[in-house]
């Protein structure tokens, strides 16, 4: 699951920068909550893909 649809760490950081300065100007951090939030993403479903339990190989 790839939330931003991008690889590139630097515009990946300006999508997290763009979405905390449209939420709260000057914000450091921004939550997984706000962010799927923001996006229309389900906040539960991502939780869920976040603790899963990846196999060993």
């Amino acid at each position: 699951m790839r939330l931003t649809g991008s690889n590139s760490y630097e515009a990946t950081r300006q999508l997290h920068k763009t979405i905390r300065n449209n939420i709260v100007k000057n914000k450091r951090k921004l939550t997984i909550k706000e962010y799927c939030k923001f996006e229309g993403i389900d906040y539960q479903e991502v939780m869920e893909f976040l603790k899963r339990e990846i196999p060993e190989d």
